[in-house]
C-alpha cells in the first residue's frame, strides 16, 4: 500500500457529529414519550456503528504513520470518557441518598460500581430486562451501551496491533468474520428466548461496531473527500437510509424481539449515511448548526437524560405529564451543555499530562468500591431517618420462612425437586396449599399460628406458577409438570382443605378455565373442601417499604397510616376479588377473603403488632410473617373442616 494512497488523518466531518445527534434525541424521545417514537431505542445501534467506524479510522491512520501507541490510545478514552461520567455518577448518588428508599439506594450502589467498571450491562442482565417497567425507575440502566462501547475499546486495539503486525493482509476477513460470528450468536440467543442475553451481552452487540469498524477498514485506502458536489449515488443512498431510519423508529417497539435481524435495520442505515457524505441530507440537514451542536454534547446528554426522567418516574409513579417530561429534556440538555464547556473539554484538550490520568483512574476507583460498599450494606443505615429504621426491611426476613427451593420451587426446579417434608408431619386435619410465592408466605403465617400441631400443614408451592391446570408459560417451563405432580400428591394424601392461592393476576379467559379444570380434578378425587384464597392487598412500584419511605419523605417525615390507600392499587384489587368471588360461587367451592380482613374505606393495612412497627407486606404484595400470621388468625376458622 502506497504512501499516496493513504489519507492524511481524516478532516473533521460536521455530518456525523449530526447522525450522533439523531441517535441521541431518538433515544431521548422513545424514553420521554415511548408512546410517539416506540422504535427510538434503535439510536444506541446508531451509536455503535459511528463509535465502531470513528474509532477504528483514528486507529488506522496511527498505525500506518507509527504514531499509535495502546497507553496514548486509553488515555485519551479516558480523558474523553470519565470526566462527565464522574460527574453524573457522583449526583445521581447524592441525590439518591436522599430520596431513595435503601433496596433502592443499595442497587444503585451496586450499578455505580458496574458503571465505574464498565460492566453495567453484565450486572443489568442479572437483573432486569431494558424494556422492563422495573428498568424505568433505574437511574443508571442506560449506561449498559457504554459498558459494551468501553469492553470493545479494551480488546479491538489489541487486535488490530497484532492483526497489522503479523498478518496484515488478514485484518478485513478476520474483521468480517468476527462480525459475521458475533451476528449469528445474536440470532441464535434472540431465536432461543435469550433476548436478554442478546440485548446485554459484548460478544452479541460488537457486530454493529465490527461493521462500522470494517468501512473504516475498506475506505483507508481512499482518500474520503467532504467536497460539496453533487453525487446522485450518495443521494440514493441517503434516501436508502432515511427510509430504513424511518420504518425502525415507527415500527419498532419495547414488545418486538430485539435485537436480532431487525437491529439490521438502524445498523445498515447508519452506516449507508456514513458513505453518503456528499448526499443533500448530509451536507444540509445533518450538517446544520443545531445538529452539529446536540452530537457534541450528545455523550454527555445521553448521561443525563435518562437519571432525570428515573428520578422522576420515582417521584410520579402515577405517570409523567408531558410538560414536566419536556421540561426535563431541556434541563439535560442544559446540563449536558454546561458537562461539555465546563468539564469534559477542559479536561479532554487540557496539555496538562502528570495528574489527570491517575486522578481520574483514582476517582474511578473510589468510587467503585463506594458502589460496592453501598450495595452490601443496602443502602448504608446512615441514610435511613431513625423512625423509618424498623420498617426498612430487606427481603430476608421473610425469605426464611418459605422453604425456598425445598417447597416453593424455583423457576429453574422440577417437580421432583419437592421435599419429603412439605407433605406434613401426617397431623389431622391436613390443610394443603397450593400455589405460587404467594401461597408460599401465607404458608409461613398458617404454621405459625399452628402453634400447638392442631392441623398438618402440607406446602407445595412453585414462583410464578399459578395453581391452573393446563397453565403454561415459555418462561417458566415446569409450571406444568409440576400441578399435575400436585394433583397427584393430593391422591395420595387425601387433605381435608386444599388451599388455592395465587396473585390472579392472569388473563380472565386463563384463569377461568385453569381454575375450572383445576376445581373438577379436586372434586373428582372428592376432597372435602375446597377452597379459593382471594388477593391480598397490593402496592404500586416495588411495594410497601418503599412506600413508607416516599409517605415519610412526602409528609413532613409522618409514617404512613394504619389503614393506607397511598400508592396501593386498592380498586384493582377489589374489582379483582369481584371476578373471583364470582368465579367460586359458579364452580361451588368456598371463597376466602384477605381483602375483608386487611382493608377498610380508609385502605389497607400497612403496620400491625406491637406499637405497628410491623409491615405486612415487604414488596409490592408478598406478606411479611407478621401480616401472614394476622392473615391466618383472622381466616383459620373459615379454613378448617
Amino acid at each position: 500500500m502506497s504512501h499516496k494512497s493513504i489519507p492524511h488523518p481524516t478532516a473533521y466531518r460536521r455530518d456525523i457529529d449530526g447522525l450522533r445527534a439523531i441517535a441521541v434525541l431518538a433515544v431521548i424521545l422513545f424514553h420521554a414519550f415511548p408512546q410517539y417514537l416506540s422504535g427510538g431505542f434503535i439510536g444506541v445501534d446508531i451509536f455503535f456503528v459511528i463509535s465502531g467506524y470513528l474509532i477504528t479510522k483514528i486507529i488506522f491512520q496511527e498505525m500506518h504513520f507509527e504514531q499509535f501507541s495502546l497507553s496514548k490510545f486509553y488515555s485519551r478514552r479516558i480523558k474523553r470518557i470519565f470526566p462527565a461520567l464522574i460527574t453524573m455518577t457522583f449526583l445521581v448518588f447524592i441525590v439518591g441518598w436522599y430520596f431513595l428508599p435503601p433496596q433502592k439506594l443499595g442497587s444503585l450502589g451496586m450499578h455505580i460500581a458496574g458503571s465505574t467498571l464498565f460492566l453495567q450491562n453484565i450486572v443489568l442482565l442479572n437483573q432486569v430486562g431494558y424494556f422492563d417497567i422495573e428498568a424505568e425507575t433505574k437511574p443508571l440502566l442506560h449506561l449498559w451501551s457504554l459498558g459494551i462501547e468501553e469492553q470493545f475499546y479494551i480488546f479491538w486495539p489489541l487486535f488490530l496491533l497484532f492483526m497489522k503486525k503479523y498478518t496484515p493482509k488478514w485484518i478485513l476477513p478476520m474483521t468480517a468474520g468476527l462480525m459475521l460470528a458475533s451476528f449469528v450468536l445474536c440470532l441464535c440467543l434472540v431465536h432461543q428466548h435469550h433476548a436478554e442475553q442478546a440485548f446485554y451481552l459484548p460478544f452479541t452487540r460488537s457486530w454493529e461496531l465490527l461493521l462500522g469498524s470494517l468501512l473504516a477498514i475498506k475506505r483507508f485506502s481512499i482518500t474520503e473527500s467532504i467536497s460539496r458536489d453533487k453525487n446522485i449515488r450518495h443521494e440514493v443512498i441517503a434516501l436508502l437510509a432515511l427510509l430504513l431510519l424511518a420504518y425502525g423508529l415507527s415500527h419498532f417497539h419495547a414488545k418486538s424481539q430485539y435485537p436480532g435481524i431487525k437491529a439490521l435495520v438502524p445498523v445498515i442505515a447508519a452506516l449507508l449515511l456514513l458513505i453518503s457524505h456528499r448526499a443533500w441530507f448530509n451536507r444540509t440537514i445533518l450538517s446544520n448548526k443545531f445538529m452539529v451542536a446536540m452530537g457534541l454534547i450528545s455523550y454527555p446528554l445521553y448521561l443525563w437524560h435518562y437519571p432525570l426522567m428515573a428520578y422522576a418516574r420515582i417521584m410520579l409513579p402515577d405517570g409523567i405529564p408531558a410538560l414536566i417530561n419536556i421540561g426535563l429534556i431541556f434541563f439535560s440538555v442544559l446540563l449536558a451543555t454546561l458537562t461539555y464547556f465546563l468539564i469534559e473539554r477542559p479536561i479532554r484538550f487540557s496539555q496538562k499530562k502528570t495528574y489527570q490520568i491517575p486522578g481520574l483512574l483514582s476517582v474511578m476507583c473510589i468510587m467503585g468500591a463506594f458502589g460496592f460498599y453501598v450495595e452490601r450494606t443496602n443502602g448504608i443505615e446512615a441514610s435511613i431517618p431513625d423512625q423509618l429504621r424498623p420498617y426498612m426491611l430487606t427481603r430476608d426476613e421473610t425469605f426464611t420462612h418459605w422453604r425456598r427451593t425445598t417447597c416453593l420451587l424455583m423457576p429453574d426446579q422440577a417437580a421432583a425437586a419437592f421435599s419429603p417434608e412439605c407433605s406434613g408431619d401426617k397431623k389431622q386435619p391436613l390443610l394443603l396449599i397450593w400455589g405460587d410465592s404467594y401461597a408460599a408466605a401465607f404458608y409461613a403465617g398458617l404454621n405459625n399460628v399452628n402453634n400447638k400441631a392442631r392441623y398438618g400443614l402440607a406446602q407445595y408451592t412453585a414462583a410464578a406458577c399459578p395453581p391452573l391446570l393446563g397453565f403454561s408459560s415459555p418462561t417458566k417451563p415446569y409450571c406444568a409438570e409440576i400441578n399435575t405432580f400436585v394433583m397427584k400428591k393430593i391422591q395420595t394424601l387425601k387433605p381435608d382443605t386444599v388451599i388455592l392461592h395465587s396473585t390472579w393476576d392472569y388473563q380472565k379467559d386463563e384463569l377461568d378455565t385453569g381454575l375450572s379444570a383445576t376445581v373438577a380434578a379436586l372434586k373428582a378425587l372428592h376432597v372435602p373442601k375446597i377452597i379459593l384464597l382471594g388477593p391480598v392487598p397490593s402496592w404500586q412500584g416495588n411495594g410497601l417499604v418503599e412506600n413508607v419511605f416516599y409517605y415519610y419523605q412526602n409528609s413532613l417525615h409522618q409514617l404512613i397510616p394504619i389503614h393506607s390507600k397511598y400508592r396501593s392499587n386498592f380498586e384493582a384489587d377489589h374489582k379483582q376479588e369481584a371476578a373471583l368471588q364470582q368465579l367460586a360461587q359458579t364452580l361451588n367451592i368456598s371463597y376466602v377473603s384477605p381483602l375483608k380482613v386487611m382493608c377498610n374505606t380508609e385502605g389497607c393495612l400497612t403496620r400491625i403488632g406491637k406499637e405497628s412497627k410491623e409491615l405486612t407486606a415487604f414488596d409490592y404484595g408478598h406478606l411479611t410473617l407478621a401480616g401472614a400470621t394476622y392473615l391466618s388468625h383472622a381466616i383459620l376458622p373459615e379454613l378448617l373442616p
